[in-house]
């Protein structure tokens, strides 16, 4: 992952064993617990455009769910080609001072005007604003729930 990057990892204990005895049973629990994790990625997906601060759109829609079925793994993440800011909204920002580097001044907006600055800029810190982590913990024991069913009815 990028400089910019944000990472929400979640561990289903037991699941490397059930993966392990579902190759020994048939494809049917295999694809159920692809298909839990799959609507479980897209379901954090939507939670999180619903509650991601809006003031463009271009973040709420950056965010993208992508299911790995060879890992079982649902991805969820802000384009950061789109929404090179995701991070900051997420974590919140402590208070900087940027400075031209080679340009003799910096360029900015402030809302809707273009500005320009010669000498350095005081920018201050912005509170976390989380999407990502919310719709994470909100779906974490729906899909913990429904993998563990799914592993109790296996014969």
């Amino acid at each position: 992952m990028g400089k910019n990057s944000m990472t929400i990892s979640m561990e289903i204990e037991g699941l490397d064993e059930a993966i392990h005895k579902l190759k020994l049973y048939d494809t049917k629990n295999s694809k159920a617990i692809a298909k839990a994790i799959s609507k479980s990625g897209r379901n954090i997906r939507d939670d999180a455009k619903s509650h991601v601060p809006v003031r463009t759109g271009t973040l709420r829609d950056s965010l993208a769910a992508r299911f790995n079925g060879n890992r079982l793994q649902s991805v969820v993440k802000a384009d950061y080609k789109k929404a090179p800011h995701a991070h900051l909204i997420e974590y919140g920002v402590e208070p900087s001072i940027v400075k031209p580097k080679k340009q003799t001044a910096l360029k900015f907006t402030d809302g809707t005007t273009i500005k320009y600055a010669r000498g350095p800029i005081r920018l201050p810190a912005r509170k976390a604003r989380p999407f990502i982590n919310p719709a994470f913990q909100s779906e974490k024991p729906k899909v913990e729930n429904e993998i563990k069913k799914i592993l109790k009815d296996m014969p």
